[in-house]
């Protein structure tokens, strides 16, 4: 149960910074404080009697709050249910066990790693119930195995136009380039360091915060000088236009590439920038949010589908060591690649045209997308295209032709 109380202790430590809010969030703030020791004494004891007294005391405390407070807790009660669902297990409580535990999924448990190998619930292994409660959570949360199970691509002529690049020569690119001073940016290495050198540089121009709007205008110019002005950061898909911009600037072919979740629910997708590099003949992953970029265990860069089939596969990959959120928060190939990448490599999104104000709304245009889907897998109902105000989408299931050498 060690991995689940130190998630418990996250939770706590989120609530503990909101709890100012009021007298009463401060005062259930260092009751929870309080119980968290209880409990962890009485586990460290072995009185599983005891233990599901605390937690049962915690939870009839947690109930009695506010909405405001409950607010300040979110997650509490998943971790709770799951300890209780371990202490009844552990004191041979069978039904209750399943209970707590079938609590904490419809909470929102998502621990699957943690539970399929926690002792304590050894005794439920048998039991139906538990099983589909398992199985359930492994078919929402366990990433590497939803992406493993994702379906096959085929090689069928799509019928579909070919991806197109603006041309650095184009007025507002050289503007961009000249007011950046994006040569100097890139330097007079290689095509690599090159590449990498405007990736840092995208990084640190403005800053990530993914709860921003998104400015009306959306070009690299803009976006900055917004920034700037209002010091504030912006979300992922802006930070990849900025790089994309800035690739083409330097006479570069690059797309924004939109990695989308199975669960369609779910709106933590991730924006990315590729970038094609002659010297590698492919296109290379580049994601300003952390930057990052991602090779194999011999150092050869690599590109999306390459990271989604090492994934699929099990294969080595190497994220390198100076990928980082803000440049406070290192990132790790664990969280980023096998959990949160893992969970966005399901399907994929890009447009159709990579240009300058590619989705500014005020450009009267209509953009068109090229969805690429896993197996049988769609979010446009099986159609191969779909039309709303503003936005065409196309199905696809090749992979060469959405990963195709730019002209």
């Amino acid at each position: 149960m060690k991995k689940l109380l130190l998630v418990c202790g996250i939770c706590l430590g989120a609530f503990i910074v909101k709890a100012q809010e009021s007298n009463e969030s401060t005062d259930f703030n260092k009751y929870c404080v309080k119980m968290e020791s209880n409990m962890l004494a009485a586990s460290k004891e072995k009185d599983y009697p005891k233990a599901i007294a605390v937690v049962n005391d915690w939870l009839g405390r947690y109930n009695k709050l506010s909405p405001a407070a409950k607010q300040n807790s979110q997650g509490l009660t998943q971790s709770l249910y799951y300890n209780q669902a371990c202490y009844t297990a552990l004191n041979k409580q069978k039904p209750e066990a399943i209970a707590w535990f079938k609590k904490a999924v419809d909470e929102g448990f998502s621990n699957y790693a943690n539970a399929s190998v926690d002792s304590d619930l050894n005794s439920l292994r048998d039991d139906p119930t538990f099983i589909k409660l398992l199985s359930q959570i492994r078919g929402k949360y366990d990433y590497g195995y939803i992406l493993k199970n994702a379906g096959t691509y085929s090689n069928a002529a799509t019928g579909l136009p070919a991806f197109t690049y603006q041309s650095p020569s184009a007025p507002e690119l050289v503007d961009f380039k000249i007011k950046f001073n994006l040569d100097s940016v890139s330097g007079n290495g290689d095509e690599i360091s090159k590449i990498k050198n405007l990736l840092y540089w995208a990084h640190n121009v403005v800053r990530h915060d993914g709860n921003s709007n998104n400015p009306p205008s959306r070009n690299a110019l803009d976006i900055i000088a917004v920034c700037k002005k209002d010091d504030r950061g912006v979300n992922c898909r802006m930070m990849a236009t900025i790089l994309k911009d800035a690739y083409q600037a330097e006479g570069f072919k690059a797309r924004l590439v939109t990695c989308m979740p199975k669960d369609t629910a779910d709106f933590d997708c991730h924006v990315i920038t590729v970038v094609w590099s002659k010297t590698l003949n492919k296109w290379v992953w580049m994601d300003p949010t952390f930057n990052a970029y991602v090779s194999d265990d011999q150092g050869n860069l690599l590109n999306i589908e390459e990271v989604r089939g090492r994934l699929i596969a099990s294969k080595p990959l190497v994220l390198n060591d100076d990928a980082n959120w803000n440049n406070k928060v290192k990132q790790t190939k664990e969280d980023y690649l096998g959990r949160y990448m893992s969970k966005n490599l399901y399907w994929l999104r890009c447009a159709l045209k990579s240009d300058w104000d590619l989705e500014t709304r005020k450009v009267v245009k209509d953009v068109e997308y090229i969805n690429l889907y896993p197996g049988g897998f769609s979010t446009i109902q099986n159609q191969p295209k779909a039309v709303s105000k503003g936005t065409i989408e196309y199905a696809a299931n090749n992979p060469e032709y959405f990963w195709q050498k730019p002209n």
